[in-house]
């Protein structure tokens, strides 16, 4: 009897899954400062540029750096979107990080936790 209810919660746990994937889209794109989406140099004359931040349906890259994104649900809020994600960054040295998205707006900012927050981003121009 135990594996039928398990079958029957895994079909729950991957409908529920799938059912918040879709509002996750809003979250997803190339988001930036004029700066990073221009992807001008960080000091003035320098080689070093800005880059902004691309997010996927499974990961986030910012310049060299590559997280996977394991998200959570969507809550809607009065002044927006909120989600969050475990994100898995690294190569060699994998770090774990909780990342809050929140949208209002047109506005995105992330906070990884608990240190940093980055935003609010808007979205880059498609060029």
């Amino acid at each position: 009897m135990r594996r039928p209810a398990s079958i029957l919660l895994a079909c729950l746990a991957t409908t529920t899954a799938f059912a918040d994937s879709g509002k996750h889209n809003r979250f997803l794109g190339i988001w930036g400062t004029p700066k990073q989406c221009n992807h001008d140099p960080i000091k003035p004359g320098g080689t070093v540029l800005a880059t902004p931040f691309e997010i996927r349906a499974d990961w986030l890259r910012h310049g060299t750096l590559w997280c996977q994104l394991d998200w959570g649900p969507v809550e809607q809020r009065d002044s927006g979107y909120f989600t969050g994600a475990n994100a898995r960054c690294g190569e060699d040295a994998v770090r774990d990080y909780f990342l809050g998205m929140t949208l209002t707006g047109d506005a995105l900012t992330l906070r990884w936790q608990p240190f940093l927050a980055n935003g609010p981003l808007a979205r880059c121009p498609v060029s």
